[in-house]
């Protein structure tokens, strides 16, 4: 009896599963025609969005295609209402490296400068807000009482970064260039950041018109120091407007290039009567006259310069004038050694080579207690090694001089001769960043036999954009 009962309920439950499987089976049926139906419907949307892109696209390339509608005319409503579609040109590289062209012209631009930062120690002070303890100036080294100012002195300041803007537009005379160049060195004051104009210059060709280095100098033969104004020796920076000529030309095999420039005229002089001091002499009837010869050959760089200067004086409210016509000399250059080692120097003399020999230290001439005009000759010498360590670490040692034959007209307390040094290294872990560390040391001797000296340690960063 037990065992007809368990094979009933076995036989149930074997018919309940059965049938509960069935129903399942047909919920699942169910749910997959419902997605096909949904998937067959999506079809036929993607199908008739596709074939409306299309349709769209010939429209829009048989517009572009088709001759204008008379309708369209200038001034016609249709033409009013229509905006125009005009293809915007696209932007393209310059013709130099680094530039790029202004859409719509042959013009090339190009924009860059750099950002730097100098953290100076020095043994002494100049004095308050003086350029002397920011860059290296002769006239600026204290002596004697000048001493007593302030000693072991940190300043950290911004002032050499700058920022230049360039351009190239071909012509049939040539290619028309212009530079212009900005950095932050237009006040005296150590926190003042007055922009100061460096270059503004245009070229067509050999012709060059605007401010920009004098002729007189050899920029391939200025060392790499940190400090901008360099060793003493090294012609002066001195940028000034002028219209200048280049003309290359050959001599055999060696080519040569003559440069002929008229540049800005400055006087500065010392007056000897009563208690004298310097003044700026504005009576200029002539540009200063510079003509420089230059060989570039594989293994450097030459140049020998020349230069005629009139210093001129007119005494205020008279017609007694003074002029005196001067010359000066100079020779340059750089001399690869071994890799990318090079000896760089420079060599300057004249009577009339003060004012470019020394920033604000010489006179170009004296005026006695009659009134009468003496030039003053001014001389000076800087050679350089530059080491490189290899491709990112280099070295240069330094040293020059600077001196002028003073008169014993002139006051005792007027430098006679100034003598630097510098030794410094550099780190370029990429082409658009500079670390480096520079040691000077600045001697400057007076007229009366005093002398006074400088230590500087230097350190600064400059990132390139």
């Amino acid at each position: 009896m037990a065992t007809t009962i368990f094979r009933a309920v076995l036989l149930l439950l074997l018919g309940g599963a059965a049938s509960a499987s069935l129903a399942a089976e047909d919920d699942l049926r169910s749910i997959v025609k419902q997605l096909s139906a949904q998937v067959a419907q999506l079809q036929q949307q993607a199908q008739a969005a596709n074939a409306r892109i299309h349709e769209l696209e010939a429209k829009l390339n048989q517009d572009a295609t088709a001759p204008p509608h008379p309708s369209a005319a200038a001034g016609s409503p249709v033409a009013a209402a229509e905006p125009k579609r005009e293809a915007k040109p696209a932007v393209t590289l310059g013709d130099s490296p680094g530039t790029f062209k202004i859409p719509g012209t042959d013009t090339s631009v190009g924009i860059g400068g750099f950002v730097k930062v100098d953290a100076i120690y020095s043994s002494i002070s100049a004095g308050s807000d003086r350029l002397g303890d920011q860059y290296l100036i002769a006239s600026q080294i204290p002596i004697g009482s000048g001493r007593h100012g302030e000693h072991d002195q940190t300043i950290i300041h911004a002032k050499d970064t700058r920022f230049w803007l360039t351009s190239l537009t071909p012509s049939p005379w040539g290619n028309i260039n212009t530079y212009l160049e900005l950095d932050l060195r237009g006040a005296d004051a150590t926190f003042n950041y007055t922009p100061r104009l460096r270059h503004a210059y245009g070229s067509l060709g050999p012709f060059l018109a605007g401010q920009t280095w004098t002729t007189f100098l050899n920029t391939q033969a200025i060392p790499d120091t940190l400090d901008a104004n360099g060793p003493f020796g090294d012609v002066l920076h001195l940028r000034q407007p002028m219209i200048r000529w280049t003309q290359p030309f050959h001599l055999g095999s060696a080519a040569l290039e003559w440069q002929l420039a008229a540049e800005s005229p400055r006087t500065r002089l010392w007056n000897a009567s009563g208690s004298g001091g310097f003044f700026t002499a504005n009576a200029e009837r002539y540009p200063d006259l510079v003509a420089r010869l230059g060989y570039n050959p594989s293994w450097g760089a030459l140049s020998l310069s020349a230069m005629g200067r009139q210093i001129r004086y007119t005494r205020p409210v008279s017609t007694d004038r003074q002029e005196r016509w001067g010359g000066a000399v100079s020779l340059a250059g750089r001399i690869n050694t071994f890799g990318l080692d090079n000896i760089r120097f420079m060599l300057g003399y004249g009577d009339v080579y003060a004012r470019y020999a020394a920033a604000d230290t010489f006179e170009d001439g004296v005026l006695d207690p009659s009134g009468r005009l003496r030039l003053v000759t001014a001389y000076s010498g800087m050679l350089a090694y530059q080491h490189w360590w290899n491709k990112a670490w280099r070295s240069t040692l330094a040293y020059g001089f600077v001196g002028a034959d003073q008169p014993s007209l002139v006051h005792g307390d007027l430098t006679r001769q100034a003598q630097s040094a510098h030794l410094n290294l550099l780190w370029s872990p990429t082409l658009q960043t500079t670390f480096g560390l520079e040691y000077t040391y600045g001697l400057r001797d007076r007229i009366d036999g005093r002398s006074g000296d400088l230590h500087r340690v230097q350190f600064s960063t400059r990132f390139n954009f």
